[in-house]
């Protein structure tokens, strides 16, 4: 996906750079007529991504399986770097009146799909489906109106409507897409799931209301701390994961344990509450070339147990044969970890 596109804080700033660039740019468009203004977009039609939309504001822009790509293909068939858009102005009586997108495959191993015919470099038309490994993509030219109803499409379908963070769906799609992305180069890939502590006994007490707002104060709290490093999302009532990529166990503890000590002096406080509130935190880390989505999450959750059967407000980590220290365990790491399910 896009890098300026991940996080959902910055969705305003993004709509207002698409309108200036739009006055700047496109707003004397011919192509839908004299008076038309429209975005060359790409659709993701399959993968992960589905439904998402890319504005093709940039002059450049690179398409793979690399973090450095400026949109993200979590796909193990899509090349590290595996295509380029070039959008190019079209000049006319001195004024811009036209855009020709360029599309041209950086030799990838598996090749580029236009319209179903293999190409090396091509200009895009609207309606165009461009294929790389088993992602589809569309080629379209959109109005302003179009665009801001299919951004909210999207946006009803991935972020959670309380607290703006991605839903459980996309969150956990973002993991896989990690897990995938990452694979080849052997990096660490680390998983925090955060749960409030007794918070139906706040609800109970203070009224749904007022858990409401301790949700989306915890919720913004956890955005600021985790900023760049990773992705968030509400999974439950009042559970959240945070995605860590390229970030091995000591340093997921270390984001966890700043989230924990922040949320337990600030979200009492800015809730009006004359308590403190707390969570407890499971984490689980894994080499990406040994990582699976699920599994990881079971790992995460048997430390996010561990934790609530410690008294709470803390964080453990799922033991792994990769991460187990032999002289504080007692040798046996799966029932070390699952004796604590029993409990």
């Amino acid at each position: 996906m896009l890098k300026i596109l991940q996080n959902c804080s910055t969705k305003t700033n993004i709509e207002a750079t698409i309108l200036a660039k739009l006055n700047n740019k496109v707003k004397k468009s011919t192509i839908h007529g004299d008076v038309s203004s429209y975005i060359p977009t790409l659709t993701f039609l399959s993968g992960p991504s589905i439904g998402k939309e890319i504005p093709l504001l940039h002059r450049q822009l690179t398409l793979g399986r690399g973090n450095d790509c400026d949109i993200v293909i979590a796909d193990p068939a899509v090349s590290r770097k595996h295509l380029q858009i070039i959008c190019r102005n079209i000049l006319k009586n001195s004024e811009f009146t036209n855009f020709k997108v360029v599309l041209k495959d950086l030799d990838s191993k598996n090749g580029t799909l236009v319209n179903y015919s293999r190409i090396k470099k091509t200009i895009l038309k609207p309606g165009d489906k461009i294929i790389l490994g088993r992602v589809i993509l569309k080629y379209e030219h959109r109005d302003l109106a179009e665009k801001r109803f299919f951004d909210e499409i999207y946006r009803f379908a991935t972020v959670d409507s309380l607290t703006t963070l991605h839903n459980k769906s996309t969150i956990i799609g973002m993991l896989k897409d990690e897990i995938v992305v990452n694979i080849r180069d052997r990096h660490w890939v680390s998983v925090v799931l955060i749960d409030i502590d007794k918070f139906k006994s706040l609800n109970d007490i203070y009224g749904h209301q007022k858990g409401d707002r301790i949700l989306r104060t915890v919720a913004d709290l956890i955005l600021f701390s985790v900023k760049q490093r990773g992705k968030v999302g509400r999974i439950g009532a009042d559970e959240f994961l945070i995605v860590l990529p390229e970030t091995d166990q000591n340093e997921a503890i270390r984001i966890a344990e700043g989230i924990r000590q922040r949320l337990e002096s600030k979200v009492g406080r800015d809730s009006g509450l004359k308590e403190n509130v707390t969570a407890s935190f499971g984490v689980a880390s894994k080499l990406a070339s040994n990582a699976d989505s699920e599994q990881m999450l079971e790992d995460a959750y048997v430390a996010l147990y561990r934790s609530k059967s410690l008294g709470r407000n803390r964080v453990e980590l799922w033991k792994t044969p990769d991460n187990f220290n032999p002289e504080t365990s007692n040798g046996n790491v799966e029932k070390e970890n699952r004796e604590f399910l029993s409990r």
